[in-house]
């Protein structure tokens, strides 16, 4: 029996939500049908169910749907929740100022990277990352500067590498030997991995108990960070903002024990 079959309804429905995002913010019956491989009259059923608990929205012009009114609370409560989120803001927005390039924040969840924070940066850069973007972790410096920590995520990420432009590393030995340099190095660079002209610079983020627990990246054009001073200089400033938030997250861990 096809896996599309095995799940259950609340299952499907989750996935329809999973299939919104800043890339595609409205989906027909058509497209939910053929993403998750499930009849048309399941997909019609599963969007009506979403629309009359207010979690998604039919225009009835063009019937297409879009998230709905009830995914915002859900959102309020998530974000209230996340504290690295709105104290990384602060940090991101010093180091856009510093740095003038796009700056995100982002966690590992499962084998993708999921953006918490992104700021835009004053040059233009098209990287494509929204907040809540999800990426593949391997071939992003911000999914890199996690997995080098997280060995057993590292060998999940291992066996599903493929190709995204020339630069994707696919063989596993460099993949592994590349993770061993970010953990001496402490950061890690990209250079068009994912993206043909993108390059991504990334350092870890730890919790109070020394664990890695996120990451803080730049994205640019290739060509506006070729210089390896440019590098070294982007690296320190990735590290003080690390640091930051690294004693922030600390610091709200001893508040909140009290």
């Amino acid at each position: 029996m096809p896996e599309q079959e095995k799940r259950t309804s609340l299952e499907n429905a989750l996935h329809v939500l999973k299939l919104f995002s800043m890339d595609e913010p409205e989906i027909s019956v058509t497209g939910v049908s053929r993403k998750l491989q499930i009849a048309k009259s399941t997909a019609h059923r599963l969007l009506s169910s979403l629309a009359s608990e207010g979690f998604v929205y039919k225009d009835p012009h063009s019937n297409l749907y879009s998230l709905g009114s009830s995914i915002l609370s859900l959102v309020n409560i998530v974000n209230s929740q996340i504290h690295i989120s709105n104290e990384a803001v602060p940090i991101l927005n010093m180091l856009v100022e510093t740095i003038g390039e796009n700056a995100h924040l982002a966690i590992l969840e499962e084998l993708d990277v999921v953006y918490l924070q992104t700021i835009d940066g004053a040059y233009s850069s098209v990287d494509y990352i929204h907040l809540g973007n999800r990426k593949p972790a391997f071939c992003t410096s911000a999914g890199q500067a996690i997995l080098a920590f997280q060995p057993e995520m590292a060998e999940r990420a291992s066996t599903q590498l493929r190709p995204y432009t020339k630069n994707t590393i696919i063989s596993p030995e460099t993949f592994f030997k590349k993770l061993n340099s970010v953990r001496v190095d402490g950061f890690v660079i990209c250079d068009q991995e994912y993206r043909n002209g993108i390059t991504g610079i990334g350092v870890p983020v730890y919790d109070g108990k020394g664990k890695v627990m996120a990451s803080l990246s730049i994205t640019a054009l290739s060509k506006r960070v070729s210089s390896p001073r440019i590098q070294r200089r982007y690296v320190s400033l990735l590290w003080e903002a690390s640091e930051k938030l690294t004693d922030m997250i600390k610091m709200r861990k001893r508040s909140d024990v009290k």
